[in-house]
Protein backbone atom coordinates (compact mmCIF):
# COMPACT_ATOMS: atom_id res chain seq x y z
CA UNK A 1 0.00 0.00 0.00
CA UNK A 2 2.72 2.45 0.96
CA UNK A 3 4.60 1.84 -2.30
CA UNK A 4 1.57 2.77 -4.28
CA UNK A 5 1.03 5.72 -2.38
CA UNK A 6 3.96 7.00 -3.54
CA UNK A 7 3.89 5.73 -6.81
CA UNK A 8 1.01 7.71 -7.16
CA UNK A 9 2.59 11.09 -5.80
CA UNK A 10 5.27 10.22 -7.94
CA UNK A 11 3.09 10.57 -11.05
CA UNK A 12 0.93 13.44 -9.53
CA UNK A 13 4.45 15.27 -9.22
CA UNK A 14 5.12 14.81 -12.89
CA UNK A 15 4.54 17.97 -15.24
CA UNK A 16 0.74 17.84 -16.52
CA UNK A 17 0.63 17.11 -20.35
CA UNK A 18 -0.50 20.50 -22.02
CA UNK A 19 -4.15 19.78 -23.83
CA UNK A 20 -4.81 23.38 -24.67
CA UNK A 21 -2.54 25.94 -26.44
CA UNK A 22 -3.36 29.47 -26.64
CA UNK A 23 -1.89 31.93 -28.83
CA UNK A 24 -1.80 35.23 -29.77
CA UNK A 25 -1.98 36.97 -33.66
CA UNK A 26 -1.41 40.10 -34.42
CA UNK A 27 -4.48 41.88 -35.17
CA UNK A 28 -3.71 42.52 -38.48
CA UNK A 29 -3.85 41.51 -42.05
CA UNK A 30 -0.96 39.72 -42.53
CA UNK A 31 -1.48 37.74 -45.56
CA UNK A 32 -0.97 34.78 -46.67
CA UNK A 33 0.09 33.81 -43.17
CA UNK A 34 -2.22 35.45 -40.67
CA UNK A 35 -5.67 36.55 -41.70
CA UNK A 36 -9.26 36.70 -41.72
CA UNK A 37 -10.45 35.45 -44.83
CA UNK A 38 -13.71 35.80 -47.01
CA UNK A 39 -15.68 33.50 -44.86
CA UNK A 40 -14.70 35.56 -41.21
CA UNK A 41 -12.53 32.70 -40.25
CA UNK A 42 -8.70 33.11 -39.47
CA UNK A 43 -6.17 31.31 -42.16
CA UNK A 44 -3.37 31.77 -43.67
CA UNK A 45 -0.07 29.26 -43.76
CA UNK A 46 1.17 30.22 -39.74
CA UNK A 47 -2.69 29.43 -38.88
CA UNK A 48 -3.17 26.13 -40.55
CA UNK A 49 0.70 24.72 -39.56
CA UNK A 50 -0.46 25.57 -36.08
CA UNK A 51 -3.71 23.76 -36.22
CA UNK A 52 -2.28 20.97 -38.08
CA UNK A 53 0.50 20.36 -35.49
CA UNK A 54 -1.99 20.79 -32.66
CA UNK A 55 -4.35 18.44 -33.77
CA UNK A 56 -1.42 15.93 -34.29
CA UNK A 57 -0.24 16.67 -30.53
CA UNK A 58 -4.39 16.02 -29.21
CA UNK A 59 -4.40 19.48 -27.82
CA UNK A 60 -7.69 21.95 -27.73
CA UNK A 61 -6.22 25.38 -30.03
CA UNK A 62 -7.37 28.76 -29.39
CA UNK A 63 -6.40 32.13 -31.23
CA UNK A 64 -6.91 35.29 -30.08
CA UNK A 65 -5.86 38.53 -32.08
CA UNK A 66 -4.44 41.36 -30.45
CA UNK A 67 -2.40 44.65 -31.34
CA UNK A 68 1.17 43.86 -31.53
CA UNK A 69 2.68 45.70 -28.44
CA UNK A 70 -0.25 43.88 -26.54
CA UNK A 71 0.30 40.55 -27.75
CA UNK A 72 4.14 40.80 -26.84
CA UNK A 73 3.19 41.80 -23.21
CA UNK A 74 0.39 39.24 -23.30
CA UNK A 75 3.74 36.94 -23.93
CA UNK A 76 5.99 38.26 -21.06
CA UNK A 77 3.20 38.08 -18.40
CA UNK A 78 2.10 34.48 -19.29
CA UNK A 79 -1.71 35.62 -20.20
CA UNK A 80 -0.83 33.58 -23.50
CA UNK A 81 1.23 30.54 -24.19
CA UNK A 82 2.64 31.49 -27.60
CA UNK A 83 2.74 34.12 -30.08
CA UNK A 84 3.18 33.82 -33.33
CA UNK A 85 4.99 35.80 -36.73
CA UNK A 86 7.81 36.52 -33.86
CA UNK A 87 11.47 37.69 -35.21
CA UNK A 88 14.04 36.46 -32.54
CA UNK A 89 16.00 39.53 -30.19
CA UNK A 90 17.84 39.40 -27.16
CA UNK A 91 14.92 41.48 -25.40
CA UNK A 92 12.35 39.03 -26.43
CA UNK A 93 14.59 35.95 -25.60
CA UNK A 94 14.38 37.60 -21.58
CA UNK A 95 10.15 36.12 -21.67
CA UNK A 96 10.22 33.80 -24.76
CA UNK A 97 11.37 30.69 -25.93
CA UNK A 98 12.58 30.12 -29.59
CA UNK A 99 13.42 26.90 -29.97
CA UNK A 100 15.06 26.09 -33.86
CA UNK A 101 12.32 23.63 -34.48
CA UNK A 102 9.33 26.48 -34.04
CA UNK A 103 11.10 28.13 -36.66
CA UNK A 104 7.56 29.08 -39.17
CA UNK A 105 9.51 31.05 -41.72
CA UNK A 106 12.32 32.60 -43.16
CA UNK A 107 11.13 36.19 -44.91
CA UNK A 108 13.30 37.60 -47.79
CA UNK A 109 13.69 39.95 -50.02
CA UNK A 110 13.81 40.49 -53.86
CA UNK A 111 14.29 43.47 -55.89
CA UNK A 112 10.71 44.15 -58.24
CA UNK A 113 11.27 45.37 -61.93
CA UNK A 114 9.05 45.94 -64.50
CA UNK A 115 8.41 43.64 -67.08
CA UNK A 116 9.24 45.72 -69.88
CA UNK A 117 12.65 45.94 -68.59
CA UNK A 118 14.19 42.65 -68.40
CA UNK A 119 16.61 42.59 -70.87
CA UNK A 120 17.50 45.74 -69.85
CA UNK A 121 18.37 45.63 -65.83
CA UNK A 122 20.00 42.43 -64.41
CA UNK A 123 21.47 41.77 -61.09
CA UNK A 124 25.07 42.16 -59.68
CA UNK A 125 25.61 40.08 -56.73
CA UNK A 126 27.49 43.27 -55.56
CA UNK A 127 24.17 44.36 -54.01
CA UNK A 128 25.55 48.15 -53.73
CA UNK A 129 26.79 48.71 -57.15
CA UNK A 130 23.35 47.50 -58.04
CA UNK A 131 21.86 50.09 -56.05
CA UNK A 132 24.51 52.71 -56.90
CA UNK A 133 23.67 52.01 -60.54
CA UNK A 134 19.91 51.88 -60.88
CA UNK A 135 17.63 54.36 -59.33
CA UNK A 136 16.27 51.51 -56.23
CA UNK A 137 13.69 52.26 -53.89
CA UNK A 138 11.71 50.57 -50.24
CA UNK A 139 8.99 51.93 -48.50
CA UNK A 140 9.61 54.18 -44.92
CA UNK A 141 9.41 52.32 -41.98
CA UNK A 142 9.56 48.25 -43.87
CA UNK A 143 12.41 46.16 -42.81
CA UNK A 144 14.25 44.51 -45.86
CA UNK A 145 17.19 42.54 -44.77
CA UNK A 146 20.31 43.25 -42.67
CA UNK A 147 22.44 43.76 -45.81
CA UNK A 148 20.02 46.18 -46.88
CA UNK A 149 19.86 48.38 -43.54
CA UNK A 150 23.55 48.14 -43.98
CA UNK A 151 23.26 49.87 -47.01
CA UNK A 152 21.32 52.67 -46.21
CA UNK A 153 23.53 53.23 -43.31
CA UNK A 154 26.61 53.55 -45.43
CA UNK A 155 24.76 56.41 -47.08
CA UNK A 156 24.03 54.41 -50.24
CA UNK A 157 21.16 56.07 -52.36
CA UNK A 158 18.59 53.86 -51.69
CA UNK A 159 14.76 55.67 -52.02
CA UNK A 160 12.58 55.59 -49.31
CA UNK A 161 9.38 57.59 -50.22
CA UNK A 162 6.85 56.95 -47.41
CA UNK A 163 4.39 55.07 -49.04
CA UNK A 164 2.75 51.37 -49.12
CA UNK A 165 4.80 48.68 -50.84
CA UNK A 166 1.52 49.21 -52.88
CA UNK A 167 1.78 52.27 -53.53
CA UNK A 168 5.73 51.64 -54.28
CA UNK A 169 5.39 49.17 -56.94
CA UNK A 170 2.41 51.82 -58.86
CA UNK A 171 6.04 54.59 -58.50
CA UNK A 172 8.11 51.33 -60.44
CA UNK A 173 5.02 50.72 -63.14
CA UNK A 174 5.25 54.96 -63.38
CA UNK A 175 9.07 54.88 -64.36
CA UNK A 176 10.07 56.54 -60.89
CA UNK A 177 12.67 54.00 -60.06
CA UNK A 178 14.20 51.11 -62.01
CA UNK A 179 14.03 48.82 -59.36
CA UNK A 180 11.99 48.45 -55.45
CA UNK A 181 12.84 46.15 -52.88
CA UNK A 182 9.78 44.21 -51.61
CA UNK A 183 9.51 40.60 -49.63
CA UNK A 184 9.32 38.00 -52.25
CA UNK A 185 4.96 37.26 -51.17
CA UNK A 186 4.71 41.50 -52.33
CA UNK A 187 3.73 40.47 -55.63
CA UNK A 188 0.98 38.33 -54.19
CA UNK A 189 -0.14 41.21 -51.45
CA UNK A 190 0.02 43.75 -53.96
CA UNK A 191 -3.03 42.34 -56.23
CA UNK A 192 -6.24 43.81 -54.54
CA UNK A 193 -4.80 47.22 -54.97
CA UNK A 194 -3.04 46.55 -58.76
CA UNK A 195 -4.81 43.63 -59.97
CA UNK A 196 -2.70 43.82 -63.10
CA UNK A 197 0.84 43.59 -61.60
CA UNK A 198 1.82 40.65 -62.62
CA UNK A 199 2.01 41.36 -66.04
CA UNK A 200 3.23 44.57 -65.32
CA UNK A 201 6.19 43.71 -62.37
CA UNK A 202 8.41 41.10 -62.33
CA UNK A 203 11.46 39.84 -59.51
CA UNK A 204 14.72 40.10 -60.70
CA UNK A 205 16.51 37.10 -61.57
CA UNK A 206 19.18 36.29 -59.16
CA UNK A 207 18.13 39.00 -56.66
CA UNK A 208 17.31 37.01 -53.42
CA UNK A 209 18.14 38.08 -49.94
CA UNK A 210 17.29 37.12 -46.60
CA UNK A 211 15.71 38.46 -44.05
CA UNK A 212 14.27 37.27 -40.61
CA UNK A 213 13.23 34.08 -39.14
CA UNK A 214 9.92 34.30 -37.70
CA UNK A 215 9.15 31.97 -34.86
CA UNK A 216 6.41 30.55 -32.91
CA UNK A 217 7.88 31.91 -29.71
CA UNK A 218 6.25 30.39 -26.42
CA UNK A 219 6.60 32.59 -22.93
CA UNK A 220 8.77 30.85 -20.89
CA UNK A 221 5.23 31.12 -18.05
CA UNK A 222 4.05 28.68 -20.19
CA UNK A 223 3.45 24.97 -19.10
CA UNK A 224 6.72 22.99 -19.08
CA UNK A 225 8.00 21.17 -22.02
CA UNK A 226 5.08 22.67 -24.27
CA UNK A 227 7.46 24.54 -26.78
CA UNK A 228 9.79 20.94 -26.57
CA UNK A 229 6.49 19.13 -27.48
CA UNK A 230 5.21 21.48 -30.59
CA UNK A 231 8.78 21.25 -31.86
CA UNK A 232 8.74 17.91 -31.64
CA UNK A 233 5.66 17.20 -33.80
CA UNK A 234 6.29 20.39 -35.78
CA UNK A 235 9.26 18.65 -37.57
CA UNK A 236 7.89 15.54 -37.45
CA UNK A 237 5.10 17.71 -39.96
CA UNK A 238 7.57 18.78 -42.12
CA UNK A 239 8.34 15.37 -42.98
CA UNK A 240 4.89 14.90 -44.49
CA UNK A 241 3.35 15.35 -47.54
CA UNK A 242 0.41 17.92 -46.11
CA UNK A 243 3.47 20.58 -45.38
CA UNK A 244 4.50 21.17 -48.62
CA UNK A 245 1.33 21.03 -49.99
CA UNK A 246 -0.14 24.17 -47.38
CA UNK A 247 2.68 26.05 -48.22
CA UNK A 248 1.55 25.55 -52.30
CA UNK A 249 -2.16 26.30 -51.19
CA UNK A 250 -0.61 29.89 -49.52
CA UNK A 251 2.12 30.46 -52.33
CA UNK A 252 4.59 30.52 -49.46
CA UNK A 253 7.67 27.48 -50.60
CA UNK A 254 10.34 30.24 -51.39
CA UNK A 255 9.82 30.88 -48.04
CA UNK A 256 10.23 27.51 -46.37
CA UNK A 257 13.22 27.68 -43.89
CA UNK A 258 15.68 25.34 -45.31
CA UNK A 259 17.65 22.41 -43.20
CA UNK A 260 20.56 24.67 -42.26
CA UNK A 261 18.21 27.46 -41.14
CA UNK A 262 16.57 25.55 -38.17
CA UNK A 263 19.15 26.62 -35.37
Amino acid sequence: MRIAILLLCALLSLPARASTLLIALEEANNAPFEFVDQNGQLSGFHVELIRAVSSRLGWTLELKRYPWKRAMLALQYGEVQAVSYVAKSAEREAFAVFLPDNLLHVSRTTLFIKRSRAAEIHYLPDLEQMTRRWRTAMPSGYYMSDEVAGLTKRGVPIAQPTVTQSHLFSMLIAGRYDAIFGATDALQRARAAIPNINEEVQPLDGALISGKSMYLAFSRTAPAQQAEEFAKAYRQFRQEPAYRALAQRFEVVELLPEPGEFK
